[in-house]
């Protein structure tokens, strides 16, 4: 720029100005731009283009232009989202666009089943953008409708490190019992909740006040789910047994006593446990709470002359209710003295899950193989299935937690699938 001694600038008085090309000049005090017309200086805003021709205008890329305009139409998009989401919202308890909570997900699944059918639990998890807290709540499902039932609170929000810590404070599995919801955990205790709207009923507070062998108070709970129970150790150090359905606690003493009753012989068909499971019709001592299996020592030793005589004091009478092989059989429950199990169709990769009902003469009453059981199939790796289920009166609800959030219903009369359930990690 060449410097120009006898003008000044019209904005600022200043002498120190520049001359950038034709009539345009530049303060050098205050850096506004002027034109320059019979050494008269004036504002540019008055600059006439048609009597200046050497001014040529900068062009304008078109990609600036096309950037330009889609920015524009972003900023108005988003007002209008945040315009039509708020206000068509307003009823919602929110989670929204313009919260400081995130977009929650699911952190626990089940499909829990009582008086009144299934019913789905969700345990949703959320934390604010700058990860500072977390937040649970309950929002419970009807698995054929799909429609929210309810949705509850799971304590106060926390800090973001207790996220980690939350597995202590609740399971992620579930016992039902007359309609309440139990989850056992190691420094959540004891909670019940009422299982068809998610509140919260007590905890180990509630335990506490009703057994005065536990008012000192509860350190430790165990869960045995499998024996229908939960193993209580008091402030004191003492152990205690609290079962589930009948509500009753006992000592360590009391429990050992019971379970070294007798047992009683029966005639029921077992599943032999192995690769290769086949059905059984065995008279056989029980004990309340042992399932319907029968291991391959037992047919061995009941097999074997020379053992059979020490064996017929567990067995009286074994036989085999037909050749056929049942892949990688688990025996589900007894119902009304049919056996219903689960296994796999055959020993191939595309192989589908059958969940059937048969009798002591080895006739089956329905065989269910719902396109669905091709997941569980695909989850097993050892010799026996594993199966996550839960029932009650005429339904069973099968759980598939490793291939998604999925669960199938199937009625115990029937046979037939009630409902197939999915939810998607991520909520809408």
């Amino acid at each position: 720029m060449a410097k120009v001694e006898q003008l000044k600038c019209p904005s600022c008085g200043a002498a120190e100005i520049s001359h950038i090309s034709g009539i345009n000049y530049q303060c050098d005090y205050c850096h506004s731009t002027f034109l320059v017309k019979n050494d008269h200086p004036f504002s540019g805003i008055n600059f006439d283009a048609k009597k200046h021709t050497d001014l040529k205008p900068i062009p304008i890329k078109p990609v600036v232009t096309i950037i330009a305009v889609v920015i524009m139409m972003a900023i108005i998009g988003v007002g209008a989202s945040v315009f039509y989401f708020v206000g068509g919202n307003k009823d919602k308890p929110a989670l929204a666009f313009l919260s400081d909570w995130q977009k929650p997900g699911v952190d626990n699944y089940n499909c829990l089943v009582g008086s009144k059918g299934a019913v789905v639990w969700l345990v949703l998890k959320t934390q604010t953008n700058k990860l500072d807290s977390v937040k649970y709540w309950i929002r419970l499902i009807d698995p054929i409708t799909k429609k929210i039932i309810s949705e509850e609170p799971l304590g106060e929000p926390k800090a973001w490190k207790e996220l980690f810590n939350q597995t202590k404070l609740f399971d992620s599995e579930f016992y039902v019992s007359n309609d309440t919801a139990y989850n056992i955990s190691e420094e959540g205790g004891i909670q019940g909740f009422a299982l068809y709207t998610g509140k919260r009923l007590f905890g180990n507070e509630w335990l506490e006040k009703r057994f005065p062998q536990l008012k000192t108070g509860i350190t430790k709970a165990d869960k045995e789910l499998y024996r229908n129970r939960v193993k209580i150790t008091s402030a004191v150090g003492d152990d205690f047994y609290y079962y589930l359905d009948s509500q009753r606690l006992l000592t360590q003493k009391e429990t050992e006593d019971n379970s070294g009753r007798e047992g009683f012989f029966t005639e029921d068909i077992y599943l032999s446990q192995n690769k290769k499971s086949q059905l059984y019709l065995c008279n056989m001592k029980r004990f309340s709470n042992e399932g319907y299996s029968v291991s391959e020592s037992y047919i061995e030793q009941f097999k074997n002359v020379e053992n059979r005589h020490y064996f017929s004091a567990y067995v009286k009478d074994l036989k085999l209710i037909n050749e056929e092989v049942y892949p990688k059989a688990i025996p589900v429950t007894k119902y009304h003295n049919n056996l219903l199990f689960f296994y796999v169709s055959d020993f191939s990769k595309h192989a589908n899950g059958v969940l059937a009902l048969v009798n002591k003469e080895g006739q089956f009453a329905w065989k269910n193989q719902d396109t669905a059981f091709k997941k569980i199939v695909a989850e097993t790796t050892g010799d026996n299935v594993y199966l996550r289920y839960n029932l009650k009166n005429n339904l069973i609800v099968i759980n598939m937690n490793l291939a998604g959030h999925q669960s199938v219903g199937v009625n115990l009369k029937t046979g037939k699938t009630q409902f197939v359930f999915h939810q998607p990690y991520s909520l809408d």
